[in-house]
């Protein structure tokens, strides 16, 4: 209210309230009737609006013309920060409330609760895979526990440097920014018993490969170019679309692209041969646990 009693009286009682536990970070203070003055009937409602603008941008709005305090206001042991300028929040997310006292005694307490959807900072707004790769940069060396002299017998809560290719790993970054690697053999994949390739070719119904007859583990299979030019397909295991293998990116014209599954997938997600119209191609898929491979050649 900019009154030398109302403002001790409001700052002290949700100084008690904050209060009550430790806090982690300082509370944020500010009024919206630095920016419009008092709104009589409408204060509220103004200060509401505010509380809006915080949570939607995950920041804290700055009082204007903050000069001096008023020397009533008990302060001491208090964590808090009266914001003379914009505050970035740290996390993605926020909370905010407004109280307001009618003139009549009517007393009542709003809040607004929300993430960040207005600016670049937010979550929604970023490439969720990029910005945990940016915080692994970032991340600190990993803990090594030396037992020994043997190196094979030392841990170490990062990456297993023995870990063999397309293994399984669970990543945790904590909110200090310590990165711990942890193999993940809990739920290992039902690679499938047999093998079937489907695309564009055949209207995205199976057709069985057929198992080579000396090299274990490799299918092998044809496609024939239609009169587009081209031909998208993926391996299908059991003819369970929960068991699909395909690239890690739409029409995907590398052999050496990684590869995802079994696991239900687009029909976006999947190799595409280019050719000319009635031209055969050799489909080679090879499994053999976690080891996988997907070559075509022309006939």
């Amino acid at each position: 209210t900019g009154t030398s009693l109302g403002d001790p009286i409001e700052v002290g009682s949700f100084r008690k309230v904050m209060s009550a536990t430790p806090r982690k970070e300082p509370l944020v203070i500010t009024s919206s009737k630095s920016n419009v003055a008092h709104g009589e009937g409408g204060a509220g409602f103004c200060g509401f609006l505010k509380c809006v603008l915080q949570v939607s941008h995950c920041e804290g709005a700055p009082n204007l013309h903050l000069r001096v305090k008023n020397p009533h206001l008990d302060m001491e042991g208090f964590p808090c920060q009266m914001l003379t300028e914009t505050l970035l929040l740290r996390e993605d997310s926020a909370y905010t409330g407004v109280s307001s006292f009618g003139f009549g005694g009517t007393n009542a307490h709003a809040e607004a609760w929300g993430r960040n959807i207005m600016t670049s900072r937010g979550a929604a707004n970023q490439d969720a895979n990029m910005a945990f790769q940016k915080k692994l940069c970032k991340a600190p060396p990993a803990e090594i526990t030396m037992n020994g002299d043997d190196v094979a017998e030392w841990e170490t809560t990062g990456l297993d440097p023995r870990a063999e290719a397309a293994s399984r790993w669970k990543i945790s970054l904590d909110e200090d920014g310590i990165v711990e690697w942890e193999r993940d053999d809990d739920d290992l994949p039902e690679y499938g018993d047999e093998f079937f390739v489907q695309g564009t070719f055949n209207d995205w119904t199976p057709d069985s490969l057929e198992r080579h007859d000396s090299i274990q583990g490799l299918w092998v299979g044809t496609v024939t170019i239609g009169e587009t030019g081209e031909e998208l397909f993926q391996i299908i295991a059991d003819s369970d679309e929960e068991k699909i293998y395909h690239p890690g990116q739409t029409r995907c014209t590398l052999k050496a692209a990684s590869i995802i599954g079994p696991a239900k997938a687009t029909k976006d997600f999947a190799w595409l041969i280019e050719g000319n119209a009635g031209d055969s191609y050799t489909i080679e898929f090879f499994q053999q646990d976690k080891h996988l491979s997907v070559m075509w050649m022309k006939q």
